[in-house]
């Protein structure tokens, strides 16, 4: 039976503020640290990081913290000579390509260049009115940062099950990884299933 998010935060606190998670302890505290443990108490909470936060913990749980042995020391930052920027970013910025503009090799060519640079870019001339995207990162938002609480969309969606088309989880290889990371993901297709704060703005993005 799933358990309600005001129900938990004292067992979280329990079990994510042992001497086992202090970064100071963590070496000598090896041998207490129930791994599966706490995977298990991340996933409870059904809001991820959130969760964790709002149960009040005040250590980084180990589960998102490489070993010390598999740890890498800091690099030295890389100055390159003015021979060895060819490869190097053509702008400090973000790149920003419209996709709507009529030349399209330049288009691609500009594609070709944000990947191969940066490997990401934003996109304009999309025909997605500003209003349309702002009020659907808000209900995205606002779902992702709303409480998991039983009864809740995000209790109801929370699912591991990778043939689930409508679900929300956190770390989709939590179980599998070597360390988790603070990122939570919801997939809502079709959109007639969405959570209800969320279907007007997702059904205006798909037009």
């Amino acid at each position: 039976m799933r358990t309600g998010e005001n129900t938990i935060p004292s067992r979280l606190c329990s079990v994510f503020s042992s001497k086992a998670n202090n970064t100071s302890t963590a070496p000598a505290m090896s041998a207490a640290y129930d791994r599966a443990v706490e995977l298990r108490a991340l996933d409870s909470t059904f809001s991820g990081v959130r969760g964790l936060v709002a149960s009040g913990v005040t250590h980084v749980p180990r589960i998102f913290r490489l070993p010390d042995h598999q740890q890498q020391p800091p690099h030295e930052p890389i100055h390159h000579s003015s021979q060895e920027t060819a490869a190097a970013p053509s702008s400090k910025y973000v790149p920003v390509i419209d996709i709507g503009a009529r030349d399209r090799a330049s288009v691609v060519a500009a594609v070709g260049r944000a990947a191969a640079e940066w490997g990401f870019f934003q996109v304009t001339g999309h025909g997605v009115p500003l209003e349309s995207m702002a009020t659907a990162v808000d209900a995205v938002r606002g779902f992702h940062q709303a409480g998991g609480s039983e009864g809740s969309d995000k209790a109801r969606l929370y699912s591991r099950e990778p043939a689930r088309a409508v679900k929300y989880h956190c770390n989709f290889d939590l179980y599998q990884s070597r360390v988790g990371v603070t990122r939570s993901t919801s997939a809502w297709r079709p959109i007639r299933h969405t959570p209800a704060t969320c279907r007007k703005p997702a059904g205006d993005l798909s037009g």
